[in-house]
């Protein structure tokens, strides 16, 4: 009962210190990176929960990715709150935080260690690196898969356990809505091996001094065969799941080709970026939303190789004794492996978000290390502590400074220019999205013509301008900016759109409804761009086609008042004209 209360108390505590740290991303804005396209530029997101929205969910490859659960999350979030940022930003916190409590209920289920797993789990939950997948409502899927990592883990344990079939399945299915959520959790069946070997001594490769030193007792021992037949379930769906995914990135044209970004560079930038991560997980510092993809120099990529090489020969050495060495590494080199940058999605070099689960490894390493540091060498006992006191106290504050950054998009971006001295189209183009999401189109402007002067064929950002020079009232100069855009992608649908709406406004209506068509040929489900051309078709008399889009308008989404009262009026004034 003691223990009981010693475990409920912990967990709270731990609970209590991260919303404590984390409570002030209830009250950031919605970010202009990828926010648009997941919450509040997004039609079926703001509709909320509807058979339209959750049929969707399921089908769609939005975002270059399929993780309906992601989808579903966020349906709900509009559903409860509305398009409130702060809903949204409250729910990723508490899927942050119970997550964080689970992954220290895991550990402590796994191997015993209190402390230990205390000092785990609050690293993950405090640490600087993870505030971006935290702060970022497009990140939902990275604190959702937490969830169903450790929820999977926790299962599979009880299973190992008590043997009953039940729970496993209860794993395998759980596991399966991981999926759904991030397909990062891929690697799943990888990491179930390394808890065979460490902590769980399955494999009975890890001799019984292994076992004391990390505080695990171990299960019994079972043949390599059966070791690898229990995992064919999880196999075959992270299996499936990778080929989906690949699917997804490839038709949403987000896999950057290899005559774009050569094998060779990619892999020097993989390799790099694992110490880079590493680093960062030691002393986080200069961190920002955006790391440009930059070729890495051959000497650079040789030394990361020998120094992971020596890492993993040193695991390897030193396994009999430290058996949490190799699981630890091998959990951190693993679960980077497919977002590393091998298939290089987007133009980034790497990304914080993407050291999210896998930096648990790294914290299983220092949190193990320590204490056996501390067991060896008794005098160090009290240093140790300290030491995690100290790692732990300092993560809380610079999480805290950290989302400082996070208040609103200029202060953001802003932010990222200055630690990354970054002069580049996107980083431009970036800062202008910031000044138009603060109501500062005449900034946002100058920043996109600074981008265009970088690189006047970057895509989207013809795009941006058009709409910026909109909102200033410069409609023509917003004209030519998207007919550039489409010179650069001519099946950009958005493209269009916004071409049609401003020569609309100029009364260029003819050139609009050839426009408003060209959207709807490229996105025909889009029910603003069926209303506006409805409108179009007014002024020119055209009643009978109008009415066709009101009504379509309608079929996409009955609740829609607006277009009902279009139609309406439409009927009128086809009854008018007949008499």
């Amino acid at each position: 009962m003691a223990r009981n209360r010693k475990l409920i108390i912990m967990t709270l505590v731990l609970c209590a210190v991260t919303a404590a740290v984390y409570y002030r991303a209830a009250f950031f804005p919605f970010c202009v990176m990828d926010d648009n396209d997941y919450a509040i530029g997004n039609a079926y997101i703001r509709e909320g929960w509807s058979l339209n929205s959750i049929k969707w969910a399921f089908t769609t490859l939005h975002a270059s990715n399929w993780h309906p659960l992601t989808w579903l999350s966020l349906l709900t979030d509009s559903q409860l709150f509305g398009m409130n940022p702060m809903g949204f930003h409250v729910v990723n916190v508490l899927f942050h935080i119970l997550s964080s409590a689970l992954l220290f209920l895991l550990f402590h289920y796994m191997t015993g260690a209190f402390w230990r797993s205390a000092l785990v789990a609050a690293l993950f939950a405090l640490h600087p690196l993870h505030v971006e997948s935290v702060a970022w409502i497009s990140e939902r899927k990275d604190v959702l898969s937490a969830f169903f990592l450790t929820l999977t883990l926790l299962l599979y344990t009880g299973y190992l356990k008590g043997g009953r079939r039940r729970v496993y399945f209860a794993a395998l299915a759980v596991f399966a809505l991981g999926l759904m959520a991030k397909p990062m959790l891929v690697t799943l069946p990888a990491l179930l091996l390394l808890l065979d070997y460490w902590p769980f001594l399955r494999s009975g490769s890890a001799p019984l001094a292994g076992a004391e030193l990390s505080g695990a007792k171990g299960l019994n021992a079972v043949s390599t065969g059966k070791l690898l037949v229990e995992k064919v379930p999880f196999l075959a769906l992270a299996a499936i799941s990778s080929i989906v995914t690949i699917y997804a990135q490839q038709s949403g044209d987000a896999v950057a080709p290899l005559k774009s970004i050569p094998l060779l560079e990619r892999i020097a930038n993989s390799l790099q970026s694992y110490l880079l991560y590493a680093g960062d997980l030691l002393l986080p510092h200069d961190l920002a939303i955006f790391y440009q993809f930059a070729p890495v120099s051959a000497w650079k990529a040789g030394g990361a190789l020998l120094l992971l090489s020596g890492a993993l020969f040193l695991a390897f050495r030193k396994r009999s004794s430290f058996p949490y060495l190799l699981t630890g590494l091998l959990w951190y080199l693993v679960m980077l492996l497919p977002v590393i940058g091998l298939i290089q999605v987007g133009a980034q070099a790497r990304a914080d978000r993407y050291s999210y689960l896998p930096s648990i490894g790294l914290f299983v390493i220092a949190s193990w290390g320590g204490a056996d540091l501390a067991a060896r060498f008794p005098k160090l006992r009290g240093a140790a502590i300290g030491a995690a006191l100290a790692s732990v106290l300092l993560c809380a504050i610079g999480s805290s400074l950290q989302l400082t950054y996070w208040k609103s998009n200029v202060t953001l971006f802003s932010h990222a220019l200055a630690v990354t001295q970054e002069e580049s189209c996107l980083a431009r183009a970036r800062m202008g999205l910031a000044y138009d999401a603060e109501g500062r189109p005449d900034l946002a402007v100058g920043e996109y013509q600074e981008a265009l002067k970088i690189d006047p064929e970057t895509s989207s950002v013809h795009l941006r301008l058009g709409i910026a020079l909109g909102r200033l009232g410069r409609m023509e100069e917003a004209v030519d900016h998207f007919r550039a855009e489409l010179r650069v992608r001519p099946r950009l649908p958005e493209a269009h759109y916004d071409l049609a709406l401003a020569l609309h406004k100029i009364g260029r209506v003819p050139q609009a409804i050839s426009q408003y068509k060209e959207a709807l040929a490229l996105e025909p489900d889009d029910t603003s761009c069926h209303d506006n051309l409805g409108l179009a078709l007014l002024q020119q008399g055209n009643f009978d086609e109008a009415i066709q889009h009101f009504n379509e308008e309608l079929r996409l989404n009955p609740g829609l008042t607006q277009a009902s009262s279009n139609l309406q009026f439409a009927l009128s004034q086809k009854s008018r004209s007949a008499r």
